[in-house]
């Protein structure tokens, strides 16, 4: 099954999604990820420069950048290397 970035990103607006895709290195990674401030930390003066800056460059639609749950982090993965995406229960 492919995966549209638009479907993915309403998922990750919303709550957290086990995401499951191929990495560059050819391994398969499982990911608990979101973008839904509720299960993020507050943003810092040096982070929101930093996001500000990243602002400014051209977005590219290939990617998917989100806050990894699980590691605490921001992570990244290629939209096209979506095996498998699942919304999380969180209660």
């Amino acid at each position: 099954m492919k995966y549209e970035r638009d479907s993915i990103l309403n998922g990750l607006k919303t709550t957290v999604c086990e995401i499951t895709f191929t990495k560059v290195n050819g391994q398969n990674r499982v990911m608990r990820a979101t973008l839904d401030p509720r299960y993020m930390p507050p943003i810092t003066d040096d982070q929101r420069t930093h996001l500000e800056e990243q602002h400014s460059r051209k977005e590219n639609k290939d990617v998917i950048a989100c806050w990894d749950v699980v590691v605490g982090g921001w992570r990244s993965f290629r939209v096209d290397s979506v095996q498998y995406v699942q919304e999380v229960n969180t209660q």
